[in-house]
C-alpha cells in the first residue's frame, strides 16, 4: 500500500522510537472487577515459563494468555476472541517487506520526501524507509487477523515483553474499534497512528514499569534474545517523521486517561484525530482546510499517474523539516511545536515529472498572513542551509548538493506557495 511505503505503519513496534521518558507514575494500583481472565489463565497465574533457551510452543502460549489478561486490567478492556503469536528471525521479516511498494510508487514518493527537505534526489527514500523497517521493526499485528508476527535476533524463539505488549495492545484495540489502513491523507494517518501507537505504546510502559513492581513478570531484558537491532541506522530524517506516533502518542494518550479515565481514551477511538496539528497543539485545527492546486503546467510535465495525485503532509511533517535542516529544535524529542508550524490550517503538494525530470508544487494555508508569511521564512531559512542562493524577490537556486534545483516561495494573503524544479525555466512550466 502507498501508506506503507511512506513509512506509517500502523501497527508496528519500532526500537527505541517509542519512547515513554516523562509519563507520570503509579504503583499503587489494583486490578478492576471483570478483567484479567484470558483462555483459562489469570493475571496472577504462575505459568511455569523459562526464556533462557528459547520458548517452546507451550510455554509461549501460556506466556500470550497471561500477557493478554494482564493488559485486560492496566487498560480496563476485554479481549473478545484468542491471538495467534508466531516468531520469525529478521532475515524472514525482511523478505516479508520485499515486493510491498506499489511498483512505480518510488518516483512520486521521492518528491514528497524532496518537498520536505528530508531525503535528497541522490537517494531513494522508499528503499530508505525500507531497510529502516527492516532493521528496527521487532514486530507488528495484522489487523483484522487477531495475528501477531515477533521479530526475534535469536536462533531461539524468543519474545521481548515490551514488545509482545505493544503488538497485543493493537489487537485489543482492533477487537474492540478496529484498526483503520488508508487514512485519506498521510497526515490523517499520522494522527490517527498517533492514537493508535500513543495508546499501545503507555499501555507497555504501565504494564512493565509500573504493574510489574506488584506482579511477577518475565523481563524485557530476559526474553529480547541475543541482540537488539541497532536503532542508530535509522537516518534521524526520516525517524522524525515515521517516529512521531511513537514520540509524541504515549504522552497525547496519558493526557486524555488523565483527563476523563480510560473512557475518554475509548470515545477517542470513536472520533479519533484527524490532523497532527490537533495534536501538537491544543488550539491545532481539528479539521483541515481543502485545497485543490489547478493543473497549470504545460505539456512538456504532467502529474503522475497516481491516485490521489497529491497530498497532505501535516504540521507534523513540517516540524520535521525544520527540525531536520537545523531551522527548528526542541530539547525534548516529544514536542514537534514550534513558532513556524503554528496556525497551519491544511496544505497538499503535488508532485509533476518531464521525462527524467522532477517537481511538484506545494501550497499551505495558515490563519492568517503573518503565520503564512512566518512559515515562507523559516522554509527560506531550510533552503538557505541546504545552499539556496536567492534569484529575485522570490526564487531561490541551489547549484549543487542533494536537492540541486530552483525553488520559488510566494505568499499571497494566508497561503504559501512553494514550486520545486530542476531549473528557474522549469518553475513556470510546472506552475505558471
Amino acid at each position: 500500500m502507498r501508506r506503507q511505503s511512506a513509512g506509517l505503519l500502523v501497527v508496528a513496534a519500532v526500537v527505541v522510537l517509542a519512547g515513554c521518558g516523562g509519563i507520570l507514575g503509579d504503583t499503587g494500583r489494583e486490578v478492576p472487577d471483570g478483567y484479567g481472565e484470558v483462555g483459562g489463565v489469570e493475571y496472577d497465574d504462575d505459568i511455569n515459563v523459562t526464556v533462557e533457551d528459547g520458548l517452546t510452543e507451550a510455554e509461549l502460549g501460556r506466556l500470550v494468555n497471561r500477557t493478554m489478561a494482564r493488559i485486560e486490567a492496566v487498560r480496563e478492556l476485554n479481549y473478545k476472541e484468542p491471538v495467534d503469536v508466531e516468531i520469525i528471525d529478521r532475515e524472514q521479516y525482511r523478505e516479508q517487506r520485499n515486493g510491498q511498494v506499489s511498483p512505480g510508487g518510488g518516483a512520486w514518493e521521492n518528491q514528497i520526501w524532496r518537498g520536505l527537505f528530508l531525503v535528497g534526489q541522490d537517494r531513494d527514500a522508499t528503499a530508505l524507509v525500507e531497510d529502516a523497517f527492516g532493521t528496527s521493526v521487532t514486530g507488528y499485528y495484522r489487523a483484522g487477523t487477531n495475528d501477531i508476527v515477533i521479530v526475534s535476533e535469536s536462533e531461539t524463539p524468543t519474545v521481548g515483553m515490551d514488545t509482545l505488549v505493544h503488538e497485543l495492545t493493537h489487537a485489543l484495540q482492533d477487537q474492540q474499534y478496529g484498526l483503520e489502513f488508508g487514512q485519506s491523507t498521510r497526515d490523517q494517518q499520522a494522527a490517527y497512528d498517533t492514537l493508535i501507537e500513543g495508546e499501545a505504546g503507555l499501555v507497555s510502559h504501565l504494564y512493565l514499569k509500573e504493574w510489574c513492581q506488584q506482579w511477577d513478570c518475565v523481563r524485557p531484558e530476559q526474553a529480547v534474545g541475543a541482540e537488539q537491532p541497532d536503532a542508530s541506522e535509522l537516518p534521524e530524517a526520516i525517524s522524525l517523521v515515521v517516529g512521531q506516533p511513537y514520540r509524541v502518542g504515549p504522552t497525547y494518550v496519558q493526557q486524555l486517561e488523565q483527563a476523563g479515565g480510560w473512557e475518554a481514551v475509548n470515545e477517542r477511538h470513536e472520533n479519533p484525530p484527524r490532523t497532527t496539528a490537533a495534536i501538537i497543539d491544543d488550539d491545532g485545527v481539528a479539521e483541515p482546510t481543502e485545497i485543490t492546486i489547478p493543473d497549470r503546467s504545460t505539456p512538456e510535465w504532467e502529474r503522475f499517474d497516481h491516485e490521489p495525485t497529491g497530498d497532505t503532509l501535516g504540521a507534523a511533517s513540517i516540524y520535521a523539516m525544520l527540525a531536520a535542516n537545523g531551522v527548528a529544535e526542541n530539547e525534548d524529542p516529544r514536542r514537534y511545536d514550534h513558532p513556524a508550524v503554528e496556525g497551519w490550517t491544511g496544505d497538499r503538494i503535488v508532485p509533476y515529472r518531464s521525462n527524467t525530470e522532477y517537481g511538484y508544487v506545494w501550497e499551505l494555508a495558515w490563519e492568517n498572513t503573518e503565520e503564512a508569511e512566518e512559515f515562507a521564512g523559516a522554509f527560506e531559512q531550510v533552503l538557505e542551509r541546504n545552499g539556496g542562493l536567492a534569484r529575485g524577490t522570490s526564487s531561490y537556486i541551489i547549484e549543487s548538493g542533494s536537492f540541486e534545483g530552483a525553488y520559488r516561495v510566494s505568499v499571497d494573503g494566508n497561503r504559501v506557495e512553494i514550486v520545486g524544479g530542476p531549473d528557474r525555466e522549469a518553475l513556470t512550466e510546472i506552475h505558471g
